[in-house]
């Protein structure tokens, strides 16, 4: 018996390192502008770009990386990487991404329209003479696992630079945390909703700053 109980346990061991060493998507599922509401104030065209760096072993596990080095420069992939799996050691496993056709420059894009929406703008899904345009490089979006002795955590961060014409440029930065016992696909996929939410609040908080 205790022969048997020491098999499951290593089974089990396996099928979480297995997990972990693998890639996997995750549907995030970030704030969007509501169709329909409108506020009074100047229209807007808002897009975002992604201007992320990633790097091969990076020297902290904050700063994007993917499994494997040869795709740090396939956009294909970094456009849709959200996050890294490590071990308790903080060795790199695999990597975290969007599914197919989703990226980070529209969950941005969309979490930066909700939150000018929500401070009175006119968002507009197409560009218009008259809607002006607002320009977000990502600068840095990620979340990345922190190994600890009795729990683990999961973190997100972000810093955009908003611009906008007749503007001074915005400065946001934003993060979250949570922490649980084993970080499953279902945590990363709540790290990145609140990190997305976490950027909705801070730029609200810019734009009311920059209001005259």
């Amino acid at each position: 018996m205790p022969y048997l109980k020491a098999s499951i346990v290593a089974l089990a061991l396996a099928s979480l390192v297995g997990c972990a060493t693998n890639r996997s998507e995750v549907d995030v599922t970030g704030p969007a502008p509501q169709a329909g509401t409108q506020g009074q104030g100047r229209q807007v065209y808002i897009s975002a770009v992604d201007e992320r760096v990633f790097q091969i072993d990076p020297r902290s596990a904050d700063i994007p990386s993917l499994k494997n080095d040869e795709e740090v420069n396939d956009t294909s992939i970094t456009q849709r990487a959200i996050g890294r799996k490590r071990n308790g050691f903080g060795k790199g496993l695999g990597d975290v991404v969007l599914p197919s056709g989703r990226t980070v420059s529209q969950l941005v894009g969309n979490a930066v329209a909700t939150a000018y929406q929500q401070a009175g703008y006119q968002v507009v899904t197409t560009p218009t003479p008259s809607a002006a345009a607002v320009n977000v490089h990502i600068i840095e979006y990620w979340s990345w696992f922190s190994p600890g002795a009795f729990t683990v955590a999961v973190n997100n961060k972000a810093h955009l630079k908003i611009e906008s014409p007749g503007a001074a440029p915005l400065e946001v930065i934003s993060g979250a945390r949570d922490s649980m016992q084993v970080a499953t696909d279902s945590d990363w996929k709540k790290i990145n909703e609140q990190g997305l939410s976490a950027i909705v609040t801070e730029t609200g908080k810019q734009l009311g700053k920059a209001k005259p």
